[in-house]
């Protein structure tokens, strides 16, 4: 059952063809919204289209690469053609490949700010745009993550793209205030989208994180969509400009290690 009733409501959801995004997608479909899907590879996108059932009825797929301007406008366009308006936008699509920075490529790092935080501002200015000129509000919610303030070796792009993504966030709610828009974001932890294979070393990281994780636990996809929901909530107008942590107390301070005496 539906904790939230969004009948009546169009959202975006950007790389919403598996894991977050298309459990977010799901969950407002679920509650009554229609949505629109993408995904910059087509093929998957129609795969997890046909995997939605009778919820697609509300569903449509757009394939798209956010970091391409063209690509972002025309997926407005589509939207607005089916439905006519958008009321939510959430910006999910992300990249996030492990390099050091002595070791990373120009092109890895513009792979990595092109997806994670330029696609955020072209989706989110056109979505904006939209918002004002229909009146009534609206929402934006951006993943980040907890790395937008707490590094990781290996991560340098990924930690700028995330922190960069929150001060958008920020900047956006001030802007976007008078027109009765929030901007949010939700900044997961480290969450099991279901791997099909991990490295060693990924295992390690994985078990090293649980152990400083209160909860005891990885997230799921299905936590960090029901934080998304609740930022959209009606109940939820007053709040915007916030980070909400999505992450079993991992960002909360230093656990696992031994209590001084």
């Amino acid at each position: 059952m539906a904790i939230y009733d969004f009948t009546g409501k169009v959202a975006l959801v950007t790389g919403s063809s598996s894991g977050i995004g298309l459990s977010i997608a799901r969950k407002f479909l679920e509650a009554g919204a229609r949505v629109m899907l993408n995904s910059n590879d087509a093929a998957q996108l129609e795969r997890t289209l046909e995997g939605l059932g009778t919820l697609r009825r509300n569903a449509a797929g757009f394939h798209a690469d956010v970091r391409r301007k063209a690509d972002v406008d025309g997926m407005f366009l589509a939207l607005l053609d089916r439905w006519g308006r958008v009321d939510i936008l959430v910006n999910n699509a992300g990249f996030y490949p492990s390099v050091p920075i002595v070791k990373m490529s120009e092109e890895q790092w513009d792979d990595v700010l092109d997806t994670n935080l330029k696609g955020a501002f072209l989706a989110s200015a056109q979505a904006a745009r939209q918002m004002i000129a229909q009146g009534g509000g609206g929402r934006i919610v951006n993943v980040a993550s907890g790395s937008w303030r707490i590094a990781r070796e290996g991560s340098g792009a990924y930690c700028a793209s995330k922190a960069g993504l929150v001060m958008l966030t920020t900047v956006l709610a001030q802007e976007m205030g008078p027109h009765k828009v929030s901007v949010n974001a939700v900044a997961p932890g480290l969450i099991d989208v279901g791997w099909r294979s991990v490295s060693e070393a990924t295992r390690a990281y994985h078990q090293a994180t649980v152990r400083q994780t209160p909860l005891g636990r990885m997230g799921t996809p299905d936590d960090v969509a029901h934080a998304v929901l609740a930022l959209c909530a009606p109940e939820m107008a007053y709040v915007t400009g916030a980070v909400l942590n999505v992450d079993g107390g991992l960002s909360a301070g230093r656990y696992g290690i031994p209590v001084s005496e």
